[in-house]
């Protein structure tokens, strides 16, 4: 169903009598689901509106001429997700601690969210027409938690007896025109060494359009769950060499790498970050991949063109991950602009020290590492924050951290622009 709330002066709807409160249910005699489905529905030059209005079911033919009908709904685009069904060796919700916010237990997996948000989903709660809806509605591109394709294997991780038969999937939406992008949750003994070559050389040859191998997430709040070993330096460096077997096949072959390794490997491996051509025009970056080069580069095309000039004493707060990248960084700005700002990294001791990025940061973590110091400016990243902008995962707001520390908070998007634009201030 799709509620109207509003109607546009002058619209298509207005003309053809439609009123707030009234409820559409089908439109050319197809059920209306959700907003996407309204969405592609009304993409024809007459439409059909079938409506509920006071208790009464009533018809409408619409002129539309592939415009907007003029209903405003201020529901959300998606309503009632689908959740996740799996019970993932890897799952990151699982290794959360109790007591958080509600919604940072729900797990979605819905292949809407994919084409409108870059989420990634399993395919192992859709049914066939599902699927087939998605070749419909040209709902591409599809991201796609594949991990493995070994049947056999994808069904223990994700302990699914449903999760079989992903490359069949796959290749159904490929030979009908739909890009994928698949991501690997890399857990050592379970899907990496020959599993890993197998994955890729089958995704490859399927014609997928890029992969993400990203390590496993490990917090401190794994009792129950399945052990696993976090990866270690000589880990990554292997996992690297393996992902560049096949990526410099692509290259050569396609003239895209096609497989990335997640920022994380090469950080641990103390490997040299690959320049931002590397990943071509960043098909993962939405999953992080890529971001510090991304992030290294737009920050030396804006550093050339700023003049030197007096910039506000700062302390610069940053994840560990980040911290070799982004120290260097600041380095070369204290050396242009005759500054002093340290950088400091903030350890994970909410959810324990093998979680390293800054989306993951809480603020008692950033309190109880800098209580005490003396500071008038404090850099954050925005990425501490949800969505909304306004709360940290454990509940704090940006306005709690100035009280506790006394400092004002300035922070920056995860981009190396709006980085050195906080550095200036």
């Amino acid at each position: 169903m799709y509620y109207v709330d509003g109607v546009k002066e002058n619209s298509p709807a207005k003309a053809a009598g439609l009123l707030p409160g009234d409820i559409i249910t089908h439109i050319n005699g197809e059920e209306v689901t959700d907003g996407l489905m309204y969405g592609f529905l009304i993409c024809n030059e007459q439409v059909t509106v079938t409506y509920i209005r006071n208790c009464q079911t009533k018809t409408v033919t619409v002129c539309n001429q592939y415009e907007d009908l003029g209903i405003i709904n201020d529901r959300p685009f998606i309503e009632n997700p689908k959740s996740c069904r799996n019970k993932c060796i890897f799952c990151f919700i699982d290794q959360l601690p109790k007591g958080m916010r509600k919604p940072l237990y729900f797990k979605d997996d819905d292949s809407r969210l994919s084409f409108l948000t870059g989420n990634y989903v399993t395919l192992t709660n859709m049914k066939k027409e599902e699927i087939e809806n998605i070749v419909r509605m040209r709902l591409s591109p599809v991201n796609i938690s594949v991990h493995t394709t070994n049947d056999d294997l994808r069904i223990k991780m994700l302990h699914n007896k449903n999760a079989g038969g992903i490359l069949e999937k796959i290749c159904y939406l490929l030979d009908n025109g739909i890009t994928v992008n698949a991501q690997i949750v890399l857990c050592k003994g379970w899907n990496d060494g020959e599993e890993l070559d197998k994955s890729l050389a089958d995704l490859y040859d399927a014609g997928v359009n890029s992969v993400s191998v990203v390590p496993i997430g490990l917090t401190q709040f794994r009792e129950g769950l399945t052990q696993i070993e976090p990866f270690t330096k000589e880990d990554c460096e292997k996992v690297i060499k393996q992902i560049h077997k096949i990526s410099n096949r692509a290259y050569r072959e396609i003239g895209t790498r096609f497989v990335y390794p997640a920022d994380e490997f090469f950080v641990k491996g103390e490997i040299p970050l690959p320049s931002a051509a590397y990943y071509d025009d960043f098909p993962q970056i939405e999953n992080g991949v890529g971001l510090l080069s991304s992030f290294v580069k737009e920050f030396n095309l804006s550093f050339a063109k700023r003049k030197p000039k007096a910039v506000l004493p700062k302390t610069v707060a940053v994840s560990v991950a980040a911290h070799p990248t982004l120290s260097r960084l600041v380095e070369r700005f204290n050396e242009k602009f005759k500054a002093d700002l340290e950088v400091i990294p903030i350890k994970n001791k909410f959810f324990g020290n093998k979680i390293t990025v800054a989306g993951l940061l809480t603020a008692s973590d950033i309190i109880g590492q800098l209580k005490g110091k003396k500071m008038e400016y404090l850099m954050l990243p925005s990425s501490i924050l949800r969505a909304e902008g306004d709360l940290t995962l454990d509940d704090k707001t940006i306005s709690d951290i100035e009280k506790a520390l006394g400092c004002e908070v300035i922070l920056n998007e995860n981009d190396g622009k709006s980085f050195l634009d906080a550095l200036c201030l």
